[in-house]
Parts: C-alpha cells; structure tokens; sequence
C-alpha cells in the first residue's frame, strides 16, 4: 500500500508517518499544491496512492481544493470510482461546515486532530485498506 500525508505542521507529517509506516509505504508533503504534483507523479510512475491523508487547513492551496483537483484529475485519467484514492481528511478544527466542505470533495472519512492510532487504523480498515 502507497499513503501521501499532507499536512502542513512538520509534527503532524512525522507522527502520522509513524503511525502508518508499519502499514504502507509513505510520502509527505506540506500543502495541497504538493499533493496534487506528488499525485499526478504516482500516476505517471503507475505507482498511484491507495490513501491521502489529508489536512484540510494548508497554506497555498487548503486540503478541501487539493480533494477536489485529485478528483477532477481521477475523472480526467477515467479511472473507476471504485479505484479512486481514499481519502481521510484531517483537521484540527471541529467546524461541522468545514467537514461537510470536504465531504463535498468526496472524501471517504475525516479525523479530528489530534489523531488516535487506533482509530486511524480503524477509519482504514473501515475503507476497505487493511
């Protein structure tokens, strides 16, 4: 399994890193224009993400807008819904207005900062990823 973590906070990156890297192999980048050239990368190497766990609130382009071009860019690529990259969205706000934003991009689960092992591994398995 392929993960790209994005999140802006260097600590964030690292811990959930370390949560996962038992799992998956993992790349972090810090901000949702990355995620997009990390994502398009993958798929140029046919090396694609199975899961983004991804930071709503980035600086230069935010989580939600990074959810939504990987998505436009799946449909592009016409790679089957069922194929598409899971996404975890991640904040540290619990605004249910910015939640229901991402749920808009199609985001498969969400977490609210700061992120429990177990229930990160939970969220997973309850994607169908492990």
């Amino acid at each position: 399994m392929r993960i790209l973590i994005a999140d802006d906070e260097s600590i964030n990156r690292k811990i959930l890193q370390e949560m996962l890297s038992d799992y998956a192999d993992c790349d972090v980048v810090v901000n949702g224009l990355e995620v997009i050239e990390a994502f398009t990368m993958a798929h140029e190497q046919k090396k694609p993400y199975d899961l983004l766990c991804l930071d709503i609130m980035m600086p230069v382009m935010d989580g939600c807008e990074a959810l939504i071009q990987v998505r436009k860019m799946e449909r592009v690529m016409k790679i089957d819904p069922a194929d598409m990259v899971k996404v975890i969205m991640i904040t540290a706000v619990d605004r249910p207005n910015e939640i229901l934003q991402s749920y808009d991009g199609d985001c498969s689960a969400y977490m609210i900062k700061p992120i429990n092992r177990k229930a990160l591994i939970k969220q997973i398995k309850d994607i169908g990823l492990l």
